[in-house]
């Protein structure tokens, strides 16, 4: 499991940065932030795309049946990268357009990566 640490670190790092950014973008009134922020929710959504394409989360390569289940665990929390990396190419285009509905999106798109990233802390904590 330690050659696939990204697999639980990457992400985590995108979250973090993504929602501060947006977040700080937000409460400033500083469009470019939100942008990036809502990018880098994308970029989270591509990498977890090509991660489960990649095979990383195949069970031909699981040894016991704990690794089995933090890498089905793994896999459910990719999931939801891929949701949030969707549900922010709205936000992205609706907050460039200047549209209020952009808010539901950003803040849709955060909690679907921070569900991601407590999926993912509740898997490290059961091994």
């Amino acid at each position: 499991m330690n050659q696939n640490i990204f697999l639980y670190t990457l992400p985590q790092w995108f979250i973090f940065v993504s929602i501060f950014v947006t977040v700080y973008g937000w409460v400033e009134n500083k469009k470019p932030l939100r942008l990036i922020g809502m990018f880098l929710l994308i970029a989270l959504g591509v990498y977890a795309v090509w991660a489960i394409g990649q095979g990383y989360f195949l069970s031909n390569e699981i040894e016991n049946e704990l690794k089995a289940q933090f890498t089905g665990t793994l896999l459910s929390a990719y999931r939801s990268f891929v949701i949030s990396g969707i549900l922010a190419i709205p936000a992205l285009f609706l907050d460039w357009k200047n549209k209020q509905l952009n808010r539901l999106f950003i803040i849709l798109a955060g909690l679907v990566a921070i569900l991601g990233f407590l999926v993912i802390a509740n898997a490290l904590k059961s091994l």
